[in-house]
């Protein structure tokens, strides 16, 4: 009972650790699909800067165009700078998952354990049955051979009961002067 009890408690146990990994897998998916989009926001600017450093062919034309170079970068700055917090949360909650992941494999050595216990358990207890279950046809097989030996007890006591009547049946007659030694009955 105790056995059983302690393994209900450590599936309780898995299962709740198995729905806490599952809900950080998630945040981390929503973390990292938002970063996935701010990066694919920076892939844009970064193509527009492509595009506008892609025209600049002198020195000259670069300085011209450095104001929007420089606006363009301070915005992809301004774009990445809350990815970093977002990233470290990211690694917060890997780093988390794979503990988790390491108390779960644990939970699940010990269930196993625990399930082979049991296993060599339910061996033992099928042994006995089937024990059991060879003395019952046994004791069923002695059970036949009684009562075929009491029906043949009762037809026995059948036959002596009868012959006892009739010995009771001339013994009154004998008492009554009714029965002869020569066998003349009138009872």
């Amino acid at each position: 009972m105790q056995r059983w009890r302690s393994a209900s408690s450590q599936a309780g146990q898995a299962t709740f650790s198995l729905i806490l990994v599952v809900v950080v897998v998630a945040i981390a998916v929503v973390l990292l699909y938002r970063t996935a989009w701010t990066a694919d926001s920076i892939n844009q600017k970064a193509e527009n800067i492509a595009g506008t450093a892609g025209g600049i062919n002198t020195a000259t034309e670069a300085v011209l165009k450095l104001d929007r170079t420089n606006n363009l970068a301070a915005s992809i700055l301004q774009t990445a700078e809350p990815l970093e917090g977002q990233l470290n949360e990211v690694i917060r909650l890997a780093q988390s998952i794979d503990g988790l992941a390491t108390s779960i494999n644990g939970t699940a050595g010990t269930i196993n354990g625990t399930a082979r216990g049991i296993n060599g358990s339910a061996a033992t207890i099928l042994g006995t049955a089937r024990s059991i279950n060879d003395g019952v046809a046994q004791i069923n097989t002695n059970l036949d051979t009684t009562l075929q030996l009491a029906r043949e007890i009762k037809s026995d006591t059948g036959n002596i009961l009868g012959q006892a009547e009739t010995a009771n049946h001339f013994a009154s007659c004998i008492d009554r002067g009714l029965l002869s030694s020569t066998g003349n009955t009138a009872c």
